[in-house]
């Protein structure tokens, strides 16, 4: 798992690796371990390739790699700006009267954000309402300049993933999903991703309600908790029902025609993948429009470097 955290220059805390770890214990069991395994004083070997981890400052990471430990200290900053942005975005958003959940997915909402990269929206929608809410989304992000470019992605906002409040559970959008839940690494991204999802804006418990329809993810990672957000840096709902009876009253029967309208203009790119697999899913349930899905290449990049180390 160091190993994996390691293809996007990201040390961990040992809380951090105990959480995403795949195997049950307790938080102590891994610090001890940790220590063992970064104990400068000379030792018998505890198995092939145990040396290959070195601790900096309370961050773990492959040993060779603790400018990785600057790299994570940088990205704080980076991230507030970005959060800054994305907050500012979510206030905006929150008067379209059917989003019900705005989370940040970039693999890790904590702190691991490159001064370059876009911020990824998760955004979960009323049941019958996810081409309305996708509409308004984007076109609001459009008029406001928020959507990215082939030449700038700072601090834009990416908004290529739906899912409606009857299709929370993403389970089935993993690629080789395991039957038995033992192992995470034929979709190793997606849990991560899953796990780290970062909440900012919640209307009456989505999120809750969210992650009890993934609950699956302690399949892979038993001793991961989600994640209770930072008050500052949550949306307060905007509930006026008066509000939401009246737009809904004049738009909401137009889902359809919304729908026929998004899909005249999805790019052929993505009409040619739409529905072949996982990543790029169209319904009136999951809107999922990645068609640089790179959790395959993470993969392989991940299966090379632990046979680096272990070879």
């Amino acid at each position: 798992m160091i190993a994996f955290f390691d293809l996007f220059d990201y040390v961990l805390t040992d809380f951090e690796i105990w959480q995403r770890l795949s195997l049950k214990c307790e938080l102590i069991e891994v610090i001890i371990v940790l220590e063992n395994l970064t104990n400068k004083f000379p030792r018998p070997p505890l198995a092939k390739g145990d040396n290959n981890i070195e601790n900096k400052n309370g961050f773990y990471f492959l040993a060779g790699q603790e400018k990785n430990v600057r790299v994570r200290l940088s990205r704080y900053n980076f991230t507030d700006r970005k959060f800054k942005r994305a907050l500012l975005v979510s206030k905006i958003f929150k008067f379209i009267p059917w989003l019900k959940m705005i989370a940040i997915g970039n693999l890790l909402g904590d702190h691991n954000l490159k001064d370059d990269s876009d911020l990824d929206f998760f955004i979960v929608a009323e049941d019958k309402r996810i081409w309305l809410t996708r509409f308004f989304c984007a076109g609001t992000a459009k008029l406001l300049g928020f959507r990215p470019r082939a030449n700038n992605s700072r601090d834009k906002i990416c908004l290529s993933f739906y899912a409606s409040g009857q299709a929370m559970d993403l389970s089935s959008l993993m690629i080789n999903p395991l039957l038995n839940g033992a192992d995470n690494t034929d979709d190793i991204y997606f849990i991560y991703w899953l796990a780290g999802l970062t909440p900012l804006y919640d209307v009456n418990g989505v999120y809750k309600k969210f992650m009890a329809a993934n609950s699956w993810l302690k399949n892979y990672l038993p001793n991961w908790q989600p994640l209770q957000p930072s008050s500052r840096r949550q949306i307060k709902p905007f509930l006026w029902e008066f509000y939401y009876d009246l737009v809904d009253l004049f738009i909401g029967g137009l889902e359809s025609q919304f729908k026929a309208l998004q899909l005249k203009l999805l790019p052929p790119r993505l009409k040619n993948l739409m529905n072949q697999d996982s990543r790029v899913v169209v319904n009136n349930q999951i809107i999922k429009l990645h068609a640089n899905d790179r959790r395959s290449e993470y993969r392989e990049k991940y299966y090379r470097k632990i046979y680096e180390i272990f070879k």
